[in-house]
């Protein structure tokens, strides 16, 4: 070997020896967003600041923990972003529900029906909306909808509900 290949075959390794070191910090580093659902989602919300889903995301974080206040701001920052964002609107009326406020609830899970009348999710928690609300034949009517649309999109697995 000459002296030239020798420090060619030593900038080499230098070279891949710092591009492992820069990508296996850098992967490091971002196992800190990952840490839980809620710095990955933040993240995403501090990186794309005008995109629906982040915002949908994080309010989900806190409806899932009951901290109601805290998810309502996320879910309509969500909807802001885009407005026929039907999983934005049923959230925003689960976290209206789980604060009692049944008229909004049912205001967003009308709108989420609207917007997506396939989702049999959707129909279900406008049902239990209504009859929340002591309306019995809407209730019932909007949940057998639910159902029923449910069973279509999977004909073969029972609902643990019938």
């Amino acid at each position: 070997m000459t002296i030239d290949h020798k420090i060619l075959c030593w900038i080499e390794f230098m070279i891949i020896t710092c591009l492992l070191l820069v990508y296996g910090w850098a992967g490091y580093e971002r196992n800190y967003v990952w840490k839980d659902e809620l710095t990955l989602w933040t993240d995403v919300v501090k990186k794309s600041p005008r995109k629906a889903r982040g915002y949908n995301e994080v309010g989900m974080y806190y409806y899932e923990r009951r901290m109601h206040d805290q998810a309502i701001p996320f879910f309509m920052t969500s909807i802001s972003l885009y407005e026929d964002y039907a999983k934005a609107h049923n959230n925003l009326g689960l976290a209206f529900m789980g604060k009692g406020m049944v008229d909004l609830s049912i205001m967003e899970f009308k709108k989420a029906v609207e917007l997506n009348p396939d989702n049999g999710m959707y129909h279900i928690n406008l049902g239990i909306a209504y009859l929340q609300k002591g309306f019995r034949d809407l209730g019932f009517r909007e949940i057998q909808t639910g159902k029923s649309l449910r069973k279509k999109l999977s004909p073969d697995r029972p609902s643990p509900h019938d």
